[in-house]
């Protein structure tokens, strides 16, 4: 029986989730919360930090406080119920359609119904959701954060424009080439002077009370009409003509017409370039690639930026084949260059025999051939790729008297209004070509690149499992990063254990956090609690044998601190391993000691008789971080890392930073700063005051608890 079998995980999902690329800092979320109570807060705050977001709220109850805080910040996303009577959502939502902000509203109600949908979409809510589904709540989030990126990157994108717009009406007035934009209903609306000079104007005024037909001879001007009309008619496509042009003496000359839509003075318009005396001719071997006789890279690269172009107005959908041979470096090694190019050849040759001139065939690199195919219909494009595999596998090659054979893995990436920068085409086909060489073990396959599930949409119970599996057989590894000190040493140094699940070799480890983000596993969690302080105590007996104190910061969950008979189980595992109770710092997280601070207080208090030490990480998020210091009496505080990153990208937070600080120092609470990863950060945060710092400009996690601390 397979390893799927026995664990019961989805095939491929454990690569995918480790195959992305995390970035070290979770990006920040600014959050109003409108009329919430720190209790209903916590819990949200909680789920967001488990989707890997590092949400930033501010609690906000009238609309005095709305305003203020809507003239502090930019605000990513606003949370509120609509309680009758109090300040909420419909009432946030009319102040941001009278400021004109763009800040999505989702409503939160006691129970989903489609009348509170409607009514909340009719009073201009993003969406309206239950509180209580917690996980479709994570994914509305989610989406309304999507698309607030996309419209910002949209408004950025439109000033860019306006920007290019501006350069480009620069240029054509510098421009040689006679140029002339034309409004949809034909009249002239700019010539360059270029345009002026060529055609004997005296300035531009006397272009409008022209049409441009009156620049060409009698018998042309109904092809040019012809022309223009096919030029507004057919939006994705560059119309060229050869016509008698006539100046305003009468004299005539021949020139090329070249007619394409462009944006002027915010309005769609034709563009018209005039070239005098031109032969309209295309490059041909420089565009072709000398060993197959077929386009080379630069052509097909700047084909295809047209046809993305072209997709994105729709319409005009078509398709990129990437197609990698499966033993080129074979092929070099026993043939020769040589002897590899005339198998090159040959298959280019079947290239040519195959595929319709329409379609443009290319070598995009050494052992890559690349296919624009221009037909709407996916299917056909991985048919023919299928057909091309198949016959590239089937082709006998000559060379010197020797019969070779080879292969070809096909990917296949769809190009239409949706796509995206036409590089990340490419990499999207290559990644599909990858795909399918891997699928096929030796190659010899085809693939249709297909946009990856969001990871968290196929996590399921599965997951469990995989996880409970992995405790059986022992499959998790522990990493160690250490904490420094920035000012004195304490005579130890510090480390935070982090837990890591890696199912083979070749694979990245990954953190079950992932897995667990939003479900029920409250049983599954304190499992792996315990795993994690099993063997991290067997660790700190190892380096107490060797002589070597360290302190150790091990993280807990909600559901472990909550079950006061862990209490007595690691005070037995503490004995058990005569591991000195001050050497043990345990760490929860804020929001996880806000939904329950009665567990929490008498979970601190347990802690502090055993001698444990006691961390509050990502301090700072919650609406109870005050009350919450003030209570449970940390030893330590590890900053929430959006405070880092605020810190890195401007200096306007910097005073409330340095107030922070101060407020815990006067507290005499010790205090943490994560993902430090440059030296001009370093300096702000020693002159800050901060104690420790932590990050990959230390160093990364490592297996090895070998960070000299005292150099």
């Amino acid at each position: 029986m397979n390893e799927q079998a026995t664990t019961g995980a989805p095939s491929g999902l454990f690569k995918r989730i480790v195959s992305e690329k995390r970035q070290r800092l979770r990006k920040n979320v600014h959050i109003l919360f409108l009329s919430l109570t720190a209790e209903e807060i916590d819990p949200i705050i909680t789920l967001l930090r488990g989707a890997r977001m590092a949400p930033r709220g501010q609690q906000v109850q009238s609309a005095e406080e709305l305003n203020a805080a809507l003239s502090e910040r930019s605000w990513d996303l606003i949370l509120s119920p609509q309680v009758e009577g109090q300040f909420g959502a419909r009432e946030a939502a009319q102040i941001i359609h009278r400021l004109n902000k763009d800040i999505p509203i989702i409503q939160l109600v006691p129970k989903s119904s489609s009348q509170a949908l409607l009514q909340g979409l009719k009073a201009r809510m993003a969406t309206v959701i239950s509180l209580e589904e917690q996980e479709l709540l994570l994914i509305q989030i989610r989406r309304q954060l999507e698309h607030l990126e996309t419209r910002r990157h949209l408004r950025i994108l439109e000033a860019e424009l306006a920007q290019t717009e501006k350069q480009c009406q620069h240029l054509a007035d510098l421009a040689s080439l006679p140029i002339v934009y034309l409004t949809k209903s034909l009249a002239p609306i700019y010539s360059n002077p270029a345009f002026t000079e060529l055609f004997g104007l005296e300035d531009n005024n006397h272009l409008e009370s022209q049409t441009l037909d009156k620049f060409t001879v009698l018998k042309d001007r109904d092809r040019l009409k012809t022309a223009l009309q096919d030029a507004l008619d057919n939006s994705n496509h560059i119309i060229k003509t050869e016509l008698n042009a006539r100046r305003i003496d009468g004299t005539n000359f021949q020139a090329a017409f070249t007619i394409q839509h462009a944006h002027y003075l915010n309005q769609d318009c034709l563009q018209v370039m005039i070239s005098p005396d031109s032969d309209d001719n295309e490059t041909t071997f420089e565009n072709l690639d000398p060993t197959t006789r077929l386009y080379d890279a630069d052509y097909i690269i700047n084909a295809l930026e047209k046809a993305a172009h072209r997709a994105l107005i729709g319409g005009a959908d078509c398709s990129l084949l990437y197609i990698r041979f499966d033993n080129y470096s074979a092929l070099q090694s026993e043939l020769g260059v040589t002897g590899s190019d005339i198998v090159l050849s040959d298959v280019a040759d079947l290239l040519r025999r195959k595929i319709n001139k329409t379609h443009i065939c290319a070598r995009l690199e050494d052992d890559v051939f690349a296919i624009l195919f221009h037909d709407p219909s996916p299917d056909k494009a991985m048919k023919l790729a299928e057909l091309l595999c198949n016959s590239v596998a089937q082709l006998k090659v000559d060379v010197a008297g020797t019969s070779v054979q080879t292969s070809c893995s096909i990917g296949v990436s769809t190009i239409n209004d949706n796509a995206p920068h036409y590089i990340e085409l490419i990499d999207r086909a290559r990644q599909a070509a990858d795909e399918a060489r891997h699928n096929g073990l030796r190659g010899n396959c085809v693939k249709l690149f297909e946009t990856p599930e969001d990871e968290l949409d196929e996590i399921d119970d599965s997951s469990i499992k995989l996880i409970q599996d992995a405790l059986k057989n022992d499959k998790f590894r522990l990493l160690f990063q250490p904490i420094v000190a920035l000012a004195s040493a304490n005579g130890w140094g510090n480390y935070e254990v982090f837990l890591r699940l890696q199912q083979n070799d070749d694979d990245e480890a990954l953190s079950p956090n992932i897995f667990l983000s939003t479900m029920d596993h409250s049983d599954t969690s304190i499992q792996i609690d315990k795993w994690v302080i099993e063997h991290t105590f067997s660790r700190m007996t190892e380096q107490l044998k060797h002589k070597q104190r360290c302190r150790i910061f091990i993280n807990l969950t909600a559901s472990f601190y909550q079950d006061q008979d862990e209490l007595s189980w690691i005070a037995d595992k503490l004995k058990e391993h005569r591991i000195p109770a001050e050497l043990v710092v345990f760490q929860i997280s804020e929001s996880d000691l806000s939904t329950s601070q009665l567990q929490a207080e008498h979970f601190r208090f347990g802690l502090k008789k055993l001698g444990c030490k006691f961390c509050i990480k990502h301090f700072g998020i919650s609406e109870n971080r005050e009350l919450l210091r003030i209570k449970l009496k940390p030893d330590l505080v590890k900053l929430d890392g959006s405070y880092i990153q605020d810190l890195s990208n401007s200096t306007e937070f910097d005073k409330a930073f340095a107030s922070l600080i101060k407020d815990l120092k006067h507290a005499n609470i010790s205090n943490i700063a994560p993902y430090v990863e440059d030296t001009q950060l370093m300096g702000k945060l020693w002159k800050f005051g901060v104690d420790y710092i932590q990050g990959y400009y230390l160093q990364p996690p490592s297996e090895e608890m070998n960070y000299d601390f005292f150099e």
